[in-house]
């Protein structure tokens, strides 16, 4: 481990760190709220964690990458009005559609089959407020490669959480989605200290909004933006169509295998998390051979930490569940297995998406992100009616590996991707990251 650590840079340990949080997250999640709330409560959680992610797709996709891209490269008073601006965009862009699906709540659970849905919706709009300062902070100090802050941010409210969880848990009041989603508008704005104090000597919000910049973001941001929605029509429509066709129940199931896998994917990010920003500096110094290199290690580094558990998942699904669940979930082996090798593949999407927003090219990922989602939405449709929750799984799983292929083809394109870098084969490289001390 010494030696990925500093194949990768000492420093970008706070990387890995940072991304064990939604990992262990994912721990309490599976084996603390899914094992006590019933079954269809948890259906409840992924539906209104959906319409969160749909939110924040808008508004995200929007601003948050061009802040990141930008923020990279200004300093000054300049960063500064970078930061007011996207500060306002992102705040107006994430708060009216929460209030429209608040005002639309009834409606939306009636179509869902799940009445109890309405009152989750209702509170949309103060899950938002209380993320907006966290997700900006850490944005911002991701493209300052201020890693160390970054992973103290997102630990607080993490700390927070289990904290009550916990609590909550032992006290056996932990019984609903609701008190869930409680617990997290409570963390979130615990994380609001900790930002100002970090934040408050390095960053000075101005008055005066700057078209300059406004246009710029949206510029750039309009393709992050189809991407982003892209994304999450790609990884939540199975879950809307589920609720559409079934109801929560089933859509319990299949969420409860979903959830092992993609806590587990965090991983991917450990790399990701450093991509984009150090890619934008390689390329606007037309280090094209940097930018390769950086593509081929955070891909080898992705698959070193989720191969071992990919493997686990796929060669004894059952026992996987049985230790997360009991016996409650065992229905959901077969998802398992195939969301496992979604695991495996997620790597090339997720890394080649932000090298391709580092080269200014945001709209490889446009393509990519939308040719899989046609792929995806269209076997949904034929296989989630025909074969349930295990025909989302194998949409799914088709659409990644489209995605994967197309997004990797146009960065070839690009940077001349090859099986070598600096004279050594990928193969090669892969060997060196155990036995080298480079």
């Amino acid at each position: 481990m010494r030696q990925v650590i500093h194949y990768i840079g000492k420093n970008k340990i706070f990387a890995l760190l940072n991304k064990l949080i939604p990992t262990f997250n994912g721990f309490l999640t599976v084996f603390v709220i899914i094992r006590t709330i019933p079954k269809y409560e948890f259906g409840l959680l992924t539906l209104i964690n959906t319409f969160d992610l749909v939110v924040f797709a808008i508004s995200g996709g929007l601003i948050l990458q061009a802040l990141e891209k930008y923020a990279a490269e200004t300093t000054g008073t300049e960063l500064d009005d970078l930061i007011t601006n996207s500060v306002f965009l992102y705040g107006t862009l994430s708060l009216v559609p929460a209030v429209l699906i608040a005002f639309s709540s009834t409606y939306i659970a009636n179509i869902l089959n799940a009445e109890s849905l309405s009152n989750l919706l209702k509170l949309l709009p103060l899950i938002v407020i209380s993320l907006w300062s966290r997700n900006l902070a850490h944005f911002i100090l991701l493209a300052k490669e201020r890693l160390k802050e970054v992973f103290i941010v997102d630990f607080v409210p993490f700390l927070i959480t289990v904290i009550l969880i916990l609590a909550l848990y032992f006290s056996n009041n932990l019984n609903s989605a609701m008190i869930i989603i409680i617990v997290r508008i409570i963390s979130n704005f615990g994380a609001t200290i900790v930002i100002l104090a970090y934040l408050k000597k390095d960053i000075k919000l101005r008055m005066n909004l700057n078209k300059y910049w406004i246009n710029k973001l949206l510029s750039f941001g309009k393709y992050s933006f189809g991407t982003t929605i892209g994304n999450i029509i790609h990884t939540r429509i199975d879950t809307l169509m589920i609720a559409y066709f079934y109801d929560p129940f089933v859509l319990a199931m299949y969420s409860s295998a979903r959830r092992i896998a993609d806590f587990f994917r965090n991983f991917v990010q450990a790399a990701n998390m450093i991509v984009l920003p150090r890619a934008s500096n390689l390329f606007s110094k037309n280090d094209l051979r940097g930018v390769r290199t950086i593509y081929y290690k955070g891909i080898i580094f992705s698959l070193i930490l989720v191969l071992p558990i990919a493997l686990t998942m796929i060669l004894i699904p059952n026992f996987v569940l049985y230790l997360a669940y009991g016996s409650k979930y065992q229905d959901g082996a077969n998802i398992l297995l195939l969301f496992a090798i979604c695991s495996l593949i997620s790597p090339f999407g997720t890394i080649g998406s932000s090298v391709a927003a580092g080269i200014g090219k945001p709209n490889f990922t446009f393509i990519a992100m939308w040719l899989s989602v046609v792929v995806n939405v269209c076997l949904n449709l034929v296989l989630i009616p025909k074969y349930g929750a295990i025909g989302a799984a194998y949409a799914t799983l088709v659409a990644m590996i489209v995605g994967g292929l197309i997004i990797t083809i146009l960065i070839h394109r690009m940077v001349n991707l090859s099986l070598t870098v600096d004279n050594k084969s990928f193969v090669n490289g892969l060997i060196l990251l155990f036995r080298s001390k480079r």
